[in-house]
């Protein structure tokens, strides 16, 4: 997992800002499919931004999953959203 600098981070935020929404997790949570669905938008954008339908104690615990298993870092998280990237 990269570390980014502080203007990479900023950069990236700016522009996740603007993004829509890549993968909707829903009530299944990490299924294969999800998983192969957001390294394929990592793969080809080098970030994805991600909706949980979960409540917040459940949220972090996926997002902190999520970011070992597709080895990016988190960006940003707001709300229900979550932002990753390489």
């Amino acid at each position: 997992m990269k570390t980014n600098t502080g203007k990479e981070r900023r950069a990236l935020k700016s522009a996740a800002k603007t993004r829509q929404v890549d993968v909707k997790i829903g009530k299944k949570g990490l299924t294969p499919n999800v998983l192969s669905e957001i390294k394929l938008v990592l793969e080809r954008d080098r970030m994805v931004k991600v909706s949980f339908r979960e409540n917040r104690e459940k949220r972090n615990e996926l997002e902190k999953r999520l970011q070992e298993v597709i080895q990016s870092s988190l960006i940003e998280s707001v709300g229900k959203t979550a932002t990753f990237a390489f």
